[in-house]
C-alpha cells in the first residue's frame, strides 16, 4: 500500500497523462475487488461521492455525449477513494511521505522559474499557475506539519517559500484555500501546540498575504480595482464586479438565466440530473467564457448535474468537515498526519468560485482515504487496550 500511494504520488507530479492511465487502473482495481469481496465500499465520502458521480456520468450522456471522456473522468474516477482504506498505515508512513513531499517541492522551484521566464506562466512539469497554486498549497502544508513535529526552524522557512509560491500563482482559489485551511488548522492544534508558535505561524503568514497582496495590487488589475474599491475610489457596479470576478458576476447571470428557464419550461430531468459537462457549449443563454457557468459553486454544479449531483457535493462537504472538525491531535505523531487531512479542504474551498472537480482530486480523495483508514485502526487498538485492561483487573 505504501508503494502504491508513493507510486501515484510520483505519477501525479510526473505527467497529467502517466497519473489518469494509472487512476484507470487503479479504479478498475477498486471495482473488481469490490465485486470479489476484497474491499469494502468503507467510508464517510463513498456514498457522497457515488450521488455525485452518476448524475454526471448520466447527464453526460445523455446530454453532451461528446464530452463523455471527461463525464468518466469526472465521476467513476472518483470511486476510487475505498483504496484508500485497503490497509492501514503507519506513523512512519506518514513521515516519508511529508519528507518526500517537501523534497519535491524544493526540486520543482527550478521548473516553476525557468517556465515563468521562458513563456511568461509559471509552471511545475505539466499544467500552469493553478498547478503551481494547489501543489505549493501541498507542500506548505507537509512543511508545517514537519516544523510542529520537529520544531525545526528550516522546515518553517521552507513553509513560508512554499506559502510565497501559493500567492505567486496568483489562483484566487488556491489563495483562498490554503489561507482558510491554515486557520481551520490553528484550530485543530489549539490544545496541542504553544501560543507563541501558533501566533508566529498566524503572524508569518498575515505578513506574507499582505506583502503579496500589494505586489498583486501593481501587477494585477484585478487585485488593483479591489483595493480601489475597498479604499472607496471606486464604485460597485457590474464592469467592477466582472474585472475583479474574472467574469464570473456576468457568467453567474447567465447561469440564472438558464435555471429559470428549466423551471418554467419544466425540464425535471434535467434540474435533477444536469445537463451534463460542458452544457453551456449547447445551452441557452450561453456562457460567456465557453462551455462552463463558472461562478458559484452551487449554481454551477446545479446547471452541470442537477440537484442529485449538487447534493452529493454538500453532502460530501458535510462529511468531511464533521470529521476534520473532531479530529484529535492525541500525540506529537498526528501532527504527521494534518497534510493529509487537509489536501480535500484546500480543494473544497478553492472550489467555490470554481468547480469541485481537479484532475488531482482522485489522489487528494486517496490521501484522505488513507488518514481515515489510520484513525479507524487507532480506535480499534484503543479498544482493544481497554478490554484488556479491563479483563486484566
Amino acid at each position: 500500500m505504501q508503494r502504491l500511494i508513493f507510486l501515484t504520488t510520483l505519477f501525479m507530479l510526473l505527467s497529467i497523462s502517466l497519473f489518469e492511465g494509472l487512476i484507470i487502473i487503479l479504479t478498475t482495481y477498486t471495482f473488481y475487488s469490490i465485486a470479489r469481496g476484497r474491499l469494502k465500499p468503507y467510508g464517510r465520502l463513498f456514498f457522497p461521492l457515488l450521488l455525485y458521480a452518476i448524475p454526471t456520468l448520466l447527464s453526460t450522456v445523455l446530454y453532451t455525449p461528446s464530452h463523455l471522456g471527461k463525464g468518466i473522468e469526472r465521476s467513476l474516477f472518483l470511486l476510487v477513494y475505498p483504496l484508500g482504506g485497503k490497509e492501514r498505515l503507519d506513523y512512519e508512513f506518514f513521515k516519508k511521505f511529508n519528507l518526500f513531499f517537501i523534497m519535491v517541492g524544493v526540486l520543482l522551484i527550478p521548473a516553476v522559474i525557468y517556465k515563468f521566464l521562458k513563456t511568461g506562466e509559471p509552471a511545475p512539469l505539466w499544467g500552469g499557475w493553478f498547478e503551481v497554486g494547489l501543489l505549493y498549497s501541498f507542500f506548505s502544508l507537509s512543511a508545517l506539519a514537519m516544523f510542529l513535529y520537529t520544531k525545526m526552524v528550516h522546515y518553517l522557512l521552507l513553509f513560508l517559500l512554499f506559502v510565497g509560491f501559493v500567492f505567486f500563482s496568483m489562483r484566487r482559489s488556491a489563495m483562498l484555500g490554503l489561507a482558510i485551511t491554515l486557520v481551520f488548522l490553528l484550530y485543530l492544534l489549539r490544545g496541542f501546540v504553544s501560543k507563541k508558535v501558533l501566533a508566529f505561524v498566524l503572524l508569518s503568514l498575515t505578513f506574507t498575504g499582505s506583502l503579496t497582496f500589494g505586489i498583486l495590487v501593481e501587477k494585477d488589475p484585478r487585485f488593483a480595482i479591489a483595493w480601489e474599491l475597498i479604499t472607496g475610489k471606486r464604485a460597485l457596479d457590474d464592469q467592477t464586479l466582472n474585472t475583479i470576478s474574472s467574469l464570473r458576476w456576468e457568467i453567474f447571470k447567465k447561469g440564472l438565466e438558464v435555471l429559470q428557464k428549466d423551471i418554467k419550461e419544466k425540464n425535471y430531468l434535467e434540474l435533477l440530473i444536469g445537463h451534463g459537462i460542458n452544457s453551456g457549449y449547447y445551452l441557452e443563454p450561453k456562457s460567456p467564457v465557453g462551455g462552463t457557468y463558472e461562478s458559484v459553486f452551487l449554481l454551477s454544479e446545479l446547471i452541470e448535474k442537477g440537484v442529485l449531483g449538487l447534493a452529493g457535493i454538500l453532502w460530501l462537504w458535510l462529511a468531511y468537515y464533521s470529521f476534520f472538525f473532531r479530529f484529535k491531535i492525541r500525540q506529537r505523531e498526528d501532527l504527521l498526519l494534518l497534510p493529509c487531512l487537509s489536501f480535500l479542504s484546500v480543494l473544497l474551498i478553492g472550489s467555490v468560485f470554481t468547480f469541485f472537480w481537479d484532475a488531482m482530486l482522485p489522489w487528494i480523495l486517496l490521501m484522505f482515504r488513507v488518514v481515515e483508514k489510520h484513525r479507524e485502526g487507532f480506535k480499534k487498538i484503543l479498544l482493544i487496550k481497554v478490554y484488556s485492561a479491563g479483563v486484566g483487573d
